[in-house]
């Protein structure tokens, strides 16, 4: 049986790795090893290392755990020169992934890279990195693919697999209804994060907006907890917070009337559902000092940046507080007008990133056909 090593460190990145060990599960000659948690070890996922030990963001906050995260990137390179794996499947987390990629090339691996680091936005640099150590590189944004022709990357553009990923289980109302809402409550969803760092920063500031908001509307709130998450990292929430587990998440999302959210992949996951939001984030601030002179564009959100311009507000690091947070909040759930014109971008954005196939099949369909190529021609 043939075997590949995953690396799937976050939250969103195991999301898409499930994708992808699920289509290769229909042909059974495939193992999976490496970097992944729960949801990819239900699947028959080999977790060597489970991913909540990497669950770190920001420049001073990487340096600060370097160590763990040195020796984390030594055994997963001694299991690789150990099993020999076909290939590598590396998504997102590129700090950690550009590096390991440029040594498993140098050891014979081939690397495939799934997500494109957000040259882009800042660090246009790692493209040199991605030419050289990865075999073909996945992206999932139409815009991406002219940078990666012009340097020229071997790539394929295989679309966003949160179109296939974000499915309501439950209709809004018997949602709503089954939680006690009133036909003129509001339903406030807020997603602080799927890192302990994010939920430690952005909590205190999200918390004293709500309880603002609590005295002028008539508020039901919601927190969605990420999975690696310890429930006692939110207990600050208090009784009248209602906390649900990931698995709830778009059904929340599609009962919500507004959603105050970091940036990242659930600024997408909210605008897929046609929810109104408030992209928030706040890191370290050397983490903030040290990466801004990288950034090449001034928009944070993803929404934002595939929409050409604004759409939902954001609120970054010195304006990341309670007030502001609360400020835009009351716009969204107060003006109807504002929340149907947010809506039909979201259609837009939606629409813009329709792929025919589902990415998994494609990068399933990529990966097997050149591994099988070079066993022929390794078998000549």
């Amino acid at each position: 049986m043939r075997n590949i090593l995953l690396v799937a460190a976050e939250n969103s990145a195991e999301t898409y790795a499930v994708q992808v060990v699920k289509e290769f599960a229909s042909y059974g000659d495939t193992h999976f090893w490496g970097i992944g948690g729960d949801r990819l070890a239900a699947c028959g996922f080999e977790n060597v290392v489970h991913n909540r030990s990497l669950s770190v963001v920001g420049i001073v906050e990487v340096l600060a755990h370097l160590w763990r995260i040195r020796g984390i990137m030594k055994r997963i390179l001694a299991q690789a020169r150990e099993r020999q794996p076909a290939a590598a499947l590396l998504i997102d987390y590129p700090d950690f992934n550009l590096r390991l990629a440029r040594c498993l090339r140098r050891a014979g691996i081939p690397v495939y890279y799934y997500i494109s680091p957000t040259v882009w936005a800042w660090r246009y640099g790692r493209v040199a990195q991605v030419r050289r150590w990865v075999s073909r590189l996945f992206i999932i944004f139409p815009f991406e693919a002219p940078i990666y022709e012009k340097e020229a990357v071997n790539f394929t553009y295989v679309g966003h697999p949160l179109l296939s990923e974000v499915r309501v289980r439950e209709p809004r109302d018997e949602f709503r209804r089954r939680h006690g809402l009133a036909g003129s409550d509001k339903l406030l969803a807020l997603l602080p994060g799927s890192r302990e760092s994010e939920v430690t920063l952005l909590l205190p500031e999200i918390l004293a907006a709500v309880e603002r908001l609590d005295r002028e509307f008539s508020l039901k709130v919601f927190l969605l907890r990420a999975q690696n998450i310890h429930p006692e990292l939110l207990a600050a929430a208090g009784p009248d917070i209602r906390i649900l587990d990931q698995e709830q998440g778009f059904d929340l999302l599609n009962a919500a009337d507004a959603v105050i959210t970091t940036c990242g992949t659930s600024n997408l996951e909210a605008a897929l559902l046609g929810v109104p939001f408030v992209a928030i984030y706040k890191v370290n601030r050397m983490t903030y000092f040290l990466g801004r002179r990288f950034l090449r564009i001034g928009r944070y959100s993803i929404v934002n940046i595939l929409a050409g311009h604004p759409v939902a507000a954001e609120l970054i690091q010195d304006d990341c507080r309670a007030d502001l947070i609360h400020r835009e909040t009351v716009k969204l759930l107060s003006d109807a007008a504002l929340g149907q014109a947010m809506r039909r971008e979201f259609q837009r954005i939606r629409e813009s990133l329709q792929q025919e196939e589902r990415p998994a099949a494609i990068i399933c369909r990529q990966i097997r056909r050149e591994l099988e190529g070079n066993q022929a021609v390794d078998g000549k």
